[in-house]
């Protein structure tokens, strides 16, 4: 099986061809056959490292391909780049407007920390204004989240830490959703719950596929 990448956004998957619809941007984009057609990188069950990497430098999304050699990574930075459509997706916008109604509405203002780094993650962020800017360990921006980009989603899993701080980048308008509270909404509202869980096990599996492609790029490249 065929292995691609969108040009637009860097996600990579397997298929006998590429969709219409990116599954990770969500957008009509360009795809680049990865799929490796050299012994160098084990053929064609493996996605050739060397193509990835330059697909990925080029659109400045080096970290969920690269893992860093400094005792960090940005691959939790990277997995977190997630929107509203995106974690909802097969939800009406009313089901969408009563999952978000249960959260709290928030103003930043700019500089503001709306979280940090390692701090236990049992929140998730929703845009609705403003700019977040994502930083890692050296303080670095990485994501600038705008309207309508999913924070912290990894809430609903383990390990239950941030992976990186969010910084507010002048005034921000932000939702912000209680883990507990959207157990609770989802055991309320069952046909919510079983999209919300079905969307967040594809997010898993796009994390398994980013892991495969950073340890060959490790092994082969």
């Amino acid at each position: 099986m065929s292995k691609w990448q969108c040009v637009e956004c860097g996600y990579f998957f397997d298929g006998a061809k590429p969709p219409d619809s990116c599954p990770g941007c969500h957008s009509h984009c360009t795809y680049t056959d990865v799929t490796c057609y050299r012994p160098e990188c084990g053929g064609p069950p493996n996605p050739d490292p060397m193509v990835m990497g330059l697909i990925t430098q080029r659109i400045g999304l080096v970290a969920p391909l690269r893992p860093s050699h400094q005792g960090k990574t940005q691959e939790g930075v990277s997995v977190e780049k997630v929107t509203k459509a995106a974690l909802f997706q097969g939800l009406s916008e009313v089901e969408i407007d009563k999952v978000l109604s249960i959260g709290q509405v928030k103003v930043y203002n700019s500089g503001d920390v709306v979280f940090k780094e390692g701090d236990e993650a049992v929140h998730i962020y929703v845009v609705e204004e403003g700019k977040l800017a994502v930083q890692n360990a050296e303080k670095q921006t990485v994501y600038t989240a705008t309207v309508g980009d999913v924070l912290g989603w990894s809430t609903l899993m383990l390990p239950y830490k941030r992976t990186a701080s969010a910084i507010a980048e002048g005034k921000a308008r932000v939702i912000i959703l209680d883990e507990a509270k959207i157990h609770d909404f989802c055991e309320q509202y069952p046909p919510i719950g079983y999209k919300i869980t079905r969307t967040v096990g594809r997010m898993i599996a796009v994390r398994m596929r980013t892991a495969k492609a950073m340890s060959s790029d490790m092994v082969y490249g």
